[in-house]
């Protein structure tokens, strides 16, 4: 399979303009890097996280990534793999990558926009709240199995507890 680049000019509509705008309606700090990338940090419910976003208007694709300062212990690559793979089926949207350098988890995403690069506000939001609650309710399950020494399917079970009702 080959993809086609796109032979046209500029986009008509800069994508990292609507994430610009969802992270200023959200009030959460945001870094302009240069005219194809973006930084946003996004406070969660276990810890903060740094996004960064970045535009391939050859493409026509935004891609998203977080990474989540964890690294797997070398002795438990295997188990991390099988616990990615595992937290993947569970998502919609977006996936969690390890990667092969430095054995760091990452939450990854894309959109494959029109070629004139149209983001609206709603996908701008989505792919920001999406990217959080996955990291959310995930973050616990990698952290069971790297500081708890929990098995993958045991630190997954962990990490799907929820309560019913309030105490």
């Amino acid at each position: 399979m080959s993809i086609e680049l796109l032979k046209s000019s500029a986009p008509e509509i800069d994508p990292l303009e609507a994430l610009e705008a969802v992270a200023d309606e959200l009030a959460l700090s945001v870094e302009r890097v240069d005219a194809e990338e973006l930084h946003v940090a996004i406070p969660g419910l276990w810890r903060d996280a740094g996004f960064w976003f970045t535009w391939r208007p050859e493409l026509s694709t935004l891609q998203m990534g977080a990474p989540l300062d964890l690294k797997a212990p070398a002795g438990r690559l295997g188990d991390m793999a099988r616990l990615v793979a595992m937290v993947n089926e569970r998502l919609w949207i977006g996936h969690f990558d390890l990667w092969s350098d430095d054995s760091s988890i990452v939450f990854r995403n894309a959109a494959v926009l029109p070629a004139d690069g149209r983001l609206d506000i709603a996908q701008a939001e989505i792919l920001i709240k999406g990217a959080r609650e996955a990291i959310d309710r995930f973050l616990p399950a990698f952290n069971y199995l790297i500081w708890g020494g929990k098995t993958p399917q045991e630190a997954l079970e962990a990490s799907m507890f929820e309560t019913a009702g309030n105490a």
